[in-house]
């Protein structure tokens, strides 16, 4: 690596430093909290949408920042979604959390199901149309734990002693139940969750169902904008919210 490139990377690593030191602190005045009210309809039509109790939950307006380059070959990637409207209910031993944001593009396409077959017994193999592009997703995170010591985990995927969970969508793939502690650790558990997703008139609606979380859990959010070829750690994201 020459000098220039080292640079670079420390310059970017000090920044992604300074940012999980202060969210592992403990947690600032100025986090916002969102509401999270109960609702007797049942948690699958609230899942769908389909009824109006979402129209009484308060909409919260979270903030979006995009992560910062680490190498200059990365390309730029300009502010195209700056916030993500966030609402919370409870139902039936389930907390609904519904997402929405403005993306003037829908980046999805429609997989052929895996064969039963292994990979060496088939007659012919086909390459994916997928190979090459990028597509939609949001994700929100929280501590896999509770912390006594009222502290938030660091928004670089947790570390070893907080580590997190993170129920994933993507606009192609689905929901995967993920989990990680720290920077490059992320990996799926294997396990999926209810979700439900529409893309009309530019704008993303998705409700995922998570366990039901106490108050004061922290949760963070985050977004990838296919289109801005975002994939892994290249994405929006926010700082930490508490959950009332």
């Amino acid at each position: 690596m020459g000098i220039r490139e080292m640079s670079i990377a420390l310059a970017a690593g000090c920044l992604l430093s300074t940012l999980g030191q202060a969210q592992t602190s403990s947690q600032p005045a100025s986090l916002q909290s969102l509401p999270a009210p109960t609702s007797a309809a049942s948690s699958d039509s609230l899942l769908r949408g389909e009824v109006s109790a979402w129209n009484q939950v308060p909409l919260k307006h979270i903030a979006l920042h995009r992560t910062p380059p680490l190498y200059d070959t990365d390309e730029p990637a300009a502010l195209e979604i700056p916030i993500v409207e966030v609402r919370c209910l409870r139902a039936q031993d389930k907390l609904l959390v519904q997402l929405a944001w403005r993306d003037p593009t829908q980046d999805a396409v429609s997989l052929p199901e895996v064969p039963d077959s292994a990979p060496e017994t088939r007659f012919r193999k086909v390459q994916t149309e997928a190979e090459d592009r990028f597509f939609d997703a949001a994700a929100v995170m929280f501590p896999a734990k509770a912390n006594a010591a009222d502290l938030s985990p660091s928004l670089q995927m947790g570390d070893p002693l907080h580590p997190v969970q993170i129920y994933y969508w993507n606009a192609t793939r689905g929901a995967m139940l993920m989990e990680a502690q720290g920077r490059g650790t992320t990996r799926r558990t294997g396990q999926s969750f209810p979700a439900h997703a529409l893309y009309q008139k530019g704008q993303w609606n998705l409700t995922l169902a998570l366990p039901n979380l106490p108050a004061g859990t922290p949760l963070a959010f985050a977004v990838w904008n296919g289109s801005q070829k975002d994939r892994d750690g290249r994405k929006y994201f926010s700082v930490w919210q508490v959950l009332q």
